[in-house]
């Protein structure tokens, strides 16, 4: 998994949700997927008005072990070797939250390809990812982020469609974790838990040909909230 550029879809994505978030709380979800994120434009290079700009998030793994964001997009990989096999589920366990002491924060999620061309393509393997069907659900408040349901992947969203948003995570009110730390708790309501579900359908068109592969990842960013 490359993460060292964003491909145009994770800087869109970047953009709508400084957007979004400026739009108030009325504006709770990147509902319009691809389709809101070509029409934005723009690369996410300045906060939107009403925002405070990038903020730095911490995600936390099943070891309790931080990874800071440093104020740009954390990205958590999924399937091991990008595979996702056919009538199958990924499922995946993450914890996310503001390291910021002071700004409290609202968060971009999303399920995104990361190759450099942004399409989910690992080298010459066969593409799954416009197979694929991505469900998020928040664990911490039972909402579903993506997707329209908790339990059943298969009626997941498209990547191409697989975008959401936590609206409200509270500052830090500590001092903030560095790499490989392990988790410490901050304020009440400044960290949340997901789940993500990946589904791969079966049937012929999975099968064949064999060896398809999907490079995509959990993409997490934040904006600061006045």
């Amino acid at each position: 998994m490359r993460t060292s550029t964003l491909v145009p879809v994770v800087a869109g994505l970047i953009a709508v949700a400084a957007v979004a978030i400026a739009a108030g709380p009325t504006y709770s979800a990147l509902t319009a997927g691809a389709d809101l994120v070509v029409g934005a434009g723009g690369t996410g290079d300045g906060p939107a008005a009403g925002s405070s700009g990038p903020i730095d998030l911490v995600t936390i793994d099943d070891r309790d072990i931080a990874t800071p964001s440093n104020g740009s997009a954390a990205f958590v990989p999924l399937a091991p070797d990008d595979r996702y096999e056919p009538g199958r589920t990924f499922r995946l366990g993450v914890g996310v939250a503001d390291n910021d002491p002071d700004v409290a924060a609202a968060i971009t999620v999303a399920v995104v390809p990361v190759d450099s061309a942004g399409t989910g393509q690992v080298g010459a393997s066969p593409n799954a990812t416009p197979q694929l069907l991505v469900t998020v659900v928040d664990t911490t408040t039972g909402e579903v982020l993506i997707g329209s349901s908790a339990t059943d992947a298969r009626r997941g969203a498209p990547v191409a469609e697989a975008s959401g948003m936590i609206g409200h995570l509270a500052a830090r009110d500590a001092d903030p974790l560095d790499d490989g730390d392990r988790w410490s708790r901050g304020a009440a309501q400044s960290r949340h838990d997901l789940e993500v579900l990946v589904y791969r359908p079966d049937g012929p068109a999975a099968r064949e040909p064999t060896g398809a592969r999907s490079d995509v990842a959990l993409m997490l960013y934040g904006i600061g909230q006045p």
